[in-house]
């Protein structure tokens, strides 16, 4: 038998997967979706492994010893569901619903899976979470600047001449459209302070110093101004950038700014897109607008790809409260170190890995009393601070729609598997928890097929098309861009570098990883890279193990020498569990955010020192 998959992970290019039961579980990229085009990522090879795994939760648990010693007793469902229930209505009655948070994320993007626990937290009053560690920033620069942040279709790039992937690797987060980028036959261009995959295939590289891309944008718009594409507001500025002093700022030749600027000019159709790692730091947002303003200059404000946004009935799918009070997620150990929060409530994200500054955040949950309850595959490590934990489903386990924050295609995911055990998907959780608390709104209850239909319904999808195929094509919201400059001139104005203490530390993704998920089905790499010169000033060796510190903490790992890494700079991995590595990145992130860019995280302004 063959059914329709879709990869729900936090990741562009949500793929259709045809997933074929016959002498075990097979899965292949659907051929007939156009950016999937037949073939899946790396990381597509842990998801039948994650559903198969023995290491997989079966039953509920509840924990009898200290926190975070992964001490649990097994229960029934209905008992821990019975324990989560009289513990909620406890604190509504004695505290009231804003001491409830919901702690949740993209570790499953399924339009059902993402948002219909939101109905549950809407009908109570609690607590909001501010999703504001991965690509908030850059999102609110971009609303700010032209009114959106929904750029183009990235369909478009098989009509584009010139392509920039600016601070970006898509070679490894953006497979599906790195690949239709190389087959368009369009001049490719990665900006880019590492040498990475994607710099390895492009037509060129655009190698600037670390932090350097508003140094760039200006030389490029003082270049251009020479030829008639002027932001008058901004020539004082600009004008500041000639081609020498760019060099010197960028460590790009003059040759290399001048063919960058007369590409952008010269082409028909430029598209640029802005990835969401360096946009985490401080004047992250500010950087955003930087490269919004160069396509503004050009008189193509809207080729850009950061964010897709469609004609999805989001308000209906969460049952929308507007009254609820937003609690930060960046600097999540700080909110709850000040909040009399006395329930957690998990799913979705795995926060004792992905949030920075965790010696902070570990400690408060340590100190504090706050009930945790947890929903999940495994016992990770934000599991193992729980205190109930409830087995979650895979996605091969419940029926669901997937949609991109990149494309414009909506998937199908049929259920192909009962879960086993105790396990449940997002949905049934909390249709059982509604019905535990004794909650009588309709939307509580809803089933998968009438809401699959309803959204079917609102976006007029063929529907026999849709489930012939496992995808359809669906209109993406665009704002009318307007255009304001006013409040980035002011920024500019006020613009300085960040302030240097030793190495600046990026955390980075993995070719394999999707945040911390499956992190524990294969050895993750915790190496340090470090370039050849910064290791010779230290006189380290390859394999050395070294202590990394700052402020927040300090880690000990070993040493990879690595040309692809510039002087200055140390990267390591994101998303190793420290439950089974002892530590991992996150214990030296800051978690500093930028206050004007709504809250956004700032994570890639952390800055160590090394001790050999």
């Amino acid at each position: 038998m063959e059914y329709f998959s879709s990869c729900p992970k936090d990741c562009y290019d949500s793929c259709s997967i045809i997933t074929k039961v016959e002498d075990g579980i097979k899965i292949f990229g659907n051929k007939k979706h156009p950016v999937t085009s037949g073939f899946l990522c790396l990381k597509s090879k842990h998801f039948v492994e994650a559903h198969l795994s023995e290491k997989r939760l079966k039953k509920s648990l509840i924990r009898i010893g200290e926190r975070g010693e992964g001490k649990f007793k097994e229960v029934d469902l209905n008992d821990a569901l019975d324990l989560v229930a009289e513990k909620i209505k406890f604190i509504l009655k004695n505290y009231g619903p804003d001491k409830i948070l919901p702690v949740e994320y993209a570790g499953n993007r399924g339009l059902i899976s993402y948002n219909f626990p939101q109905r549950f937290f809407n009908a109570l009053g609690t607590l909001k979470l501010n999703h504001s560690v991965c690509d908030e920033a850059g999102g609110y620069a971009l609303n700010e600047i032209i009114g959106t942040s929904t750029g183009i279709d990235p369909d478009n790039i098989f009509s584009s001449d010139l392509i920039v992937y600016w601070g970006i690797n898509p070679a490894w987060t953006n497979i599906h459209g790195w690949t239709m980028a190389k087959k368009s036959g369009a001049k490719i261009y990665v900006v880019d302070p590492l040498i990475t995959d994607s710099a390895r295939g492009a037509g060129k590289h655009l190698k600037i110093k670390i932090d350097s891309d508003i140094y760039l944008v200006l030389g490029v718009l003082n270049y251009i101004s020479n030829f008639g594409y002027k932001l008058n507001k901004l020539n004082q500025i600009t004008a500041k950038y000639d081609l020498g002093k760019t060099s010197n700022l960028t460590g790009l030749g003059i040759d290399e700014i001048k063919e960058f600027a007369s590409d952008l000019m010269n082409s028909k159709f430029p598209i640029i897109h802005i990835g969401y790692g360096f946009q985490r730091k401080i004047n992250g947002g500010l950087t955003v607008k930087a490269i919004e303003s160069l396509l503004i200059a050009l008189k193509k404000p809207e080729n850009f790809i950061y964010d897709a946004k469609h004609e999805i009935d989001f308000d209906y799918l969460r049952n929308k409260n507007e009254h609820r009070v937003l609690v930060n997620q960046a600097n999540l150990g700080r909110e709850l170190e000040k909040l009399d929060v006395k329930m957690l409530f998990i799913y979705n994200t795995n926060p004792l890995v992905s949030l920075p500054n965790q010696n902070l955040l570990r400690k408060i949950l340590l100190e504090k009393d706050i009930f945790i309850v947890v929903h999940d595959l495994f016992l990770t490590d934000t599991a193992m601070f729980a205190d109930v934990v409830i087995p979650a489903a895979s996605f091969f386990e419940f029926n669901d729609l997937v949609d991109s924050y990149y494309h414009d295609y909506l998937n199908l995911n049929q259920k192909i598997f009962d879960p086993p055990g105790d396990a449940v998907s997002n949905h049934d959780l909390f249709v059982k928890l509604s019905q535990k608390l004794g909650l009588m709104n309709n939307e509580l209850f809803e089933s998968e097929k009438d809401i699959i239909s309803r959204i079917l319904e609102d976006l007029k999808v063929n529907i026999d098309e849709f489930y012939k195929n496992g995808f359809a094509k669906i209109e993406r919201r665009r704002n009318k861009i307007i255009v304001n400059i006013d409040n980035f001139i002011d920024e500019l104005k006020n613009f300085k570098p960040e302030n240097r203490n030793g190495f600046k530390l990026l955390s980075l993704t993995h070719i394999q990883g999707i945040s911390s998920q499956h992190n524990n089905l294969y050895e993750f790499d915790t190496f340090v890279r470090m370039n050849p010169r910064d290791a010779e000033n230290f006189s380290i060796r390859e394999n050395d193990e070294i202590t990394i510190e700052n402020e927040y903490g300090s880690i000990k790992t070993r040493v990879k020498i690595d040309y692809s890494v510039p002087e200055g700079v140390l990267l390591i991995y994101k998303g190793s569990w420290p439950s089974i590595y002892g530590w991992n990145v996150n214990f030296i992130t800051t978690d500093k955010i930028q206050e004007n860019y709504s809250k956004g995280t700032a994570l890639n302004s952390t800055f160590v020192n090394i001790k050999v």
